[in-house]
């Protein structure tokens, strides 16, 4: 084909006509350009060719409440094919994956799995593997406190200190949300000394100082706080009062309150007499289950603040009624004894201290104790012999607290 180009090239040059042989070489050029045209057009879309993206890494069977960190979040991939092929692929149509089903909070270096479409092949990937750290995420309820920048002067101190919420959700990596002793807002002595009425920003402190990273709700808090003259504080005991009748055949018990001690703040002539910070009475009216109540604090005057909590626990115990009744002169009996002999008991009468169950047992009639009191002389074998007084027959629902005196002198009078 190339002698034939050549040979109809040298009969044109001859051609003694310029116009005819322009035309005709114009002709040959033409179709020499379309030739080439179609050959190089042919030959590109069919070789193969290389094309590298960047393919972020997925984690599909991630468990709910897990989160994960590492140091490579996409890898390099390179493929092969035909022009055509890879100009119509991008990133979305590669998959890269990692598996971490059934895995504990730790840390791994696990494998890449790549799924590519067809028409391409792979040539290569970096990284094969990935190191992570598997870990929980928790979240944990905190009631923020100020924190003030800088010495508080001796003659002033802080007055009501109103943060609203009174509480926040730290929410994060396990242990750094476990790691969490308090939760801050923070005002400098001469903000508060004009007074701060602003939302503050909350602050994370740990035993190694601030901590960053965890996402904390809100993130910013409205503070209400300043700075006043100095008023005197005193700790004083938490009574609560009982009143009302519990359901039949049970009484009441122990009633606890925690915490037992608060703080109030005030001036001298106004925490003068306060000794104690009684609060509303609990009705225990109909009551048998052991009562667990949050009462508020409420200052007992409008010039005195409690200062260390908000509300304390109560908790009111009940137990079943019971009546304890002593029997005199209950004689003792002898059990056990040799038919020939007889025995002489001293003293031959003690006195007797029963309880019983209210709901268990009919009243006692203290005319006929329900009970025999004896001293058992099996096997005994000589006089003036000292003995424990023994009960028995004693009810369902009854039990002896004392016998007085517990012991009595026994000896054998021979026939």
């Amino acid at each position: 084909m190339k002698n034939m180009i050549k040979n109809k090239i040298r009969k044109i040059l001859n051609i003694s006509d310029p116009h005819t042989r322009t035309r005709l070489l114009l002709k040959v050029l033409s179709v020499v350009f379309a030739i080439s045209l179609w050959l190089f057009v042919a030959w590109d879309g069919a070789a193969p060719s290389v094309r590298s993206l960047s393919v972020p890494i997925k984690y599909p069977d991630l468990q709910d409440g897990y989160s994960i960190t590492n140091a490579v979040s996409n890898i390099d991939v390179t493929l092969e094919g035909e022009i055509e092929n890879l100009a119509l692929l991008d990133r979305d149509k590669v998959t890269a994956v990692v598996t971490v089903q059934d895995l504990r909070p730790g840390k791994y270096r696990l494998p890449v799995q790549l799924d590519i479409p067809g028409g391409v092949r792979l040539s290569g990937y970096s990284p094969q593997a990935v190191d992570i750290e598997l870990f929980r995420i928790i979240e944990r309820t905190l009631r923020p406190t100020l924190g003030v920048i800088g010495d508080i002067p001796e003659n002033l101190s802080l007055d009501d200190v109103a943060i609203t919420p009174k509480e926040v959700v730290a929410k994060g990596h396990e242990t750094s949300v476990l790691a969490i002793r308090r939760a801050e807002v923070r005002s400098t002595v001469d903000d508060l000394t004009a007074g701060v009425n602003a939302d503050l920003s909350i602050v994370l402190v740990t035993d190694e100082g601030d901590v960053s990273g965890i996402r904390v709700e809100p993130s910013r808090v409205r503070v209400n706080a300043r700075l006043v003259d100095a008023v005197d504080q005193k700790r004083v005991p938490v009574r609560v009062a009982v009143e009302g009748v519990p359901e039949t055949g049970f009484d009441i018990g122990a009633v606890s309150v925690s915490p037992d001690v608060v703080t109030l703040r005030g001036t001298k002539r106004a925490l003068q007499n306060m000794n104690e910070l009684e609060l509303r009475a609990i009705d225990v009216t109909g009551q048998s289950e052991n009562m667990d109540i949050d009462l508020p604090l409420e200052p007992p005057a409008s010039d005195i603040a409690i200062l260390s909590a908000d509300t304390v626990k109560v908790r009111v115990e009940f137990n079943m009624a019971v009546e304890v009744a002593t029997f005199q002169g209950v004689p003792i009996n002898v059990a056990g004894q040799d038919v020939d002999d007889e025995w002489m008991v001293s003293p031959s009468s003690v006195s007797v201290t029963l309880e019983r169950v209210v709901s268990s047992t009919a009243p006692f009639d203290l005319a006929h104790p329900p009970i025999e009191l004896y001293a058992d002389v099996t096997n005994v074998v000589s006089s003036g012999l000292v003995l424990p007084v023994l009960v028995r027959g004693l009810p369902d629902g009854v039990r002896a607290l004392r016998v007085d005196p517990g012991e009595v002198t026994v000896n054998a009078v021979t026939r």
